[in-house]
């Protein structure tokens, strides 16, 4: 009887600190997260930089960029300097040029000096002759010939180079140039077909053309004769020039030459050359070659 008293007394003693203990543990482990909480330890479900109170989201990183202004994201180029660059190239960017009106003669504009005809071929017969003695410019090269026709210069070896003679579409194929000058039409002003002096002219700009594809060329319009001359002569008169001339015009447009207008440089208000600009109603005089050279020095389509 004793001894069973006894065991029953023990299983309960025994039984009491099991339960303290387990009360002691959970009475530690709310201590313990107190604890973490107050000295800022990372708790499960918080991001590490969080501010309390926002579980699992990220603190803004901190900086000039917290002062209410919106981070500005780079893409390698300034878009706002790039834009103001493209409003500052369109307003400077010319706008393109027109394209040049070949039917129409060569504008006036300043004048050039005579260096800009240091290049220059004259071609012509006994008008363009008479320019080269009284006015034309010292440094340019002249090809002409008493006579010499739209046709001719495809025959005749009027012009010396070296020690031969050459024709003139040959002499053209051993001569530097940039620029050509071409007067002709007073020869063949009794020719029956227009056509065929435009068809010949059209064959000279096409030969300067193979000598030399960059070469400016000039078409010079035919000078007139003076009033007397024209009244009194059925071939050289102002009204055939004036309709040779207009094929010339038709020329340029087609074959896009530059058309200069000389006949108005030297003209009177009647559009005849003055009776005193010339020896035989025909061919300039020295002051009228220095008209016809002014005109030249401030009708170019280059500097």
């Amino acid at each position: 009887m004793y001894r069973q008293n006894r065991y029953r007394r023990r299983r309960r003693v025994g039984g009491v600190p099991m339960v303290l203990l387990a009360v002691l543990l959970v009475v530690m482990a709310g201590v313990l997260y107190g604890c973490a909480q107050a000295q800022g330890r990372q708790v499960p479900g918080q991001q590490a930089g969080a501010p309390e109170g926002e579980p699992g989201q990220a603190a803004e990183p901190e900086g000039p960029d917290d002062a209410g202004e919106e981070p500005v994201i780079s893409n390698g180029t300034d878009d706002g300097a790039a834009g103001d660059q493209a409003g500052e190239s369109g307003d400077a960017q010319a706008a393109p040029e027109e394209p040049y009106d070949y039917s129409q003669p060569v504008p006036e504009r300043a004048a050039v000096e005579d260096s800009y005809f240091d290049d220059a071929v004259f071609i012509g017969n006994s008008i363009t002759e008479g320019f080269m003695l009284y006015a034309g410019p010292s440094g340019a090269a002249y090809m002409t010939d008493i006579g010499l026709m739209v046709d001719t210069v495809f025959t005749d070896q009027c012009v010396t180079v070296g020690d031969k003679k050459l024709t003139v579409m040959d002499a053209l194929k051993q001569t530097d140039f940039s620029k050509v000058y071409i007067m002709l039409g007073t020869n063949e002003l009794g020719w029956v077909y227009g056509s065929v002096y435009q068809e010949y002219y059209g064959r000279i700009i096409d030969g300067i053309r193979e000598a030399n594809p960059d070469a400016v060329i000039y078409i010079q319009s035919i000078l007139p004769v003076t009033a007397e001359k024209s009244e009194s002569d059925k071939i050289y008169n102002n009204e055939r020039i004036t309709e040779f001339n207009g094929l010339l015009r038709s020329l340029a447009e087609e074959k896009q030459a530059y058309y200069v207008n000389v006949a108005e440089g030297v003209a009177d208000e009647n559009g005849c050359l003055p009776e005193d600009g010339s020896f035989d109603g025909v061919h300039p005089t020295p002051d009228c070659c220095k008209q016809w050279m002014d005109y030249l020095r401030t009708h170019t389509v280059e500097a």
